[in-house]
């Protein structure tokens, strides 16, 4: 069998019958160059209507478990989530604190998301969900009541679980003003100041020594020339280990680091591996990475850390 590896940017989520549509076939997939937009197509395991059905249930469940005060990133999201609203590249302690922080000012959030609008394609290897939703709360940070239809992106990767929840669109937007309205939504005769929780680890005071989270970047750190120069790189260096070929071992190595001012790559670590010479031998390549393009706040580089997970796929000759 020849080696193959895949660069994959993750997030997370969790349902049976999701997993199910990626079922993988009983050998192993071909995969020619990057292209691997016939991976689901040929694994799955479930027709149109059963994928919709599917996704109906776990969206549902989603929203439920949320509205009942329950955020267990374990139970719905990917180890590393790509992109959860506008931070990216999340752990699921990460993910917690950003939640958390973003809840703080969506008080008395209300949302109920419209079945009938959702829409759904296989795209790679993932599927990519999006449907309108309608919300309302108290925002805090404003001292104002809104309310307004949302559209959602959500994407789930072949593990069944969510790689990404964004929004894509905003509509019909009503914000009205209640200056002695209390965070909690009582009436106060003295406006109660607006107390939006701080997402822990946001930047506060410039420091040469300080490492900053990706997802609170201007711009992000990334590899020169983007993630198709990245993935011909890995391409060109990675061999895959005898041990793990002979085994058939195959799966996701997560390595973290820290992007220097100066592009070069440090404190290098593997945060979730496969064993069988996988792990030593992503390290190995990423330790001998051309320097990056470091990340950007205040139109200025500043040490920033970084999670890239790399696939070790073997596949047919």
């Amino acid at each position: 069998m020849g080696a193959i590896i895949l660069i994959l940017i993750l997030v997370s989520i969790f349902m049976e019958d999701i997993r199910r549509a990626f079922s993988p076939a009983s050998v192993p997939v071909t995969v020619v160059q990057e292209d691997t937009s016939e991976l689901l197509n040929e694994s799955a395991a479930m027709n149109e209507e059963e994928v919709k059905y599917s996704l109906i249930k776990f969206i549902e469940a989603f929203f439920v478990d949320q509205k009942k005060g329950y955020f267990d990133p374990p139970s719905y999201f990917d180890p590393i989530t790509d992109t959860y609203y506008n931070y990216h590249q999340l752990t699921y302690q990460r993910l917690k604190q950003v939640h958390a922080a973003r809840m703080a000012d969506y008080r008395d959030l209300e949302l109920s998301w419209l079945v009938h609008t959702l829409n759904f394609e296989r795209r790679n290897d993932s599927i990519y969900a999006n449907f309108w939703t309608r919300q309302s709360y108290f925002k805090p940070s404003k001292s104002a009541r809104e309310s307004a239809e949302v559209l959602l992106e959500m994407v789930i990767n072949p593990e069944g679980k969510i790689s990404v929840l964004k929004e894509l669109e905003i509509r019909n937007l009503v914000s009205v003003p209640m200056p002695n309205q209390a965070p909690n939504g009582s009436t106060s005769s003295t406006p109660t100041p607006a107390k939006t929780e701080p997402v822990p680890n946001a930047p506060s005071e410039s420091s040469e020594n300080q490492v900053y989270s990706s997802g609170l970047l201007e711009s992000p750190p990334e590899f020169v020339g983007g993630n198709k120069k990245l993935s011909q790189f890995l391409r060109k260096n990675m061999k895959y280990p005898g041990k793990a070929r002979e085994l058939g071992v195959q799966g996701k190595v997560f390595v973290a680091f820290v992007v220097e001012t100066n592009g070069q790559l440090s404190n290098m670590k593997i945060i979730r591996g496969i064993g069988s010479g996988c792990d030593e031998e992503a390290l190995r390549v990423m330790r001998n990475s051309p320097p990056w393009k470091p990340g950007m706040l205040d139109a200025k580089p500043v040490r920033s850390s970084f999670v890239l997970p790399i696939v070790f796929q073997l596949a047919e000759q």
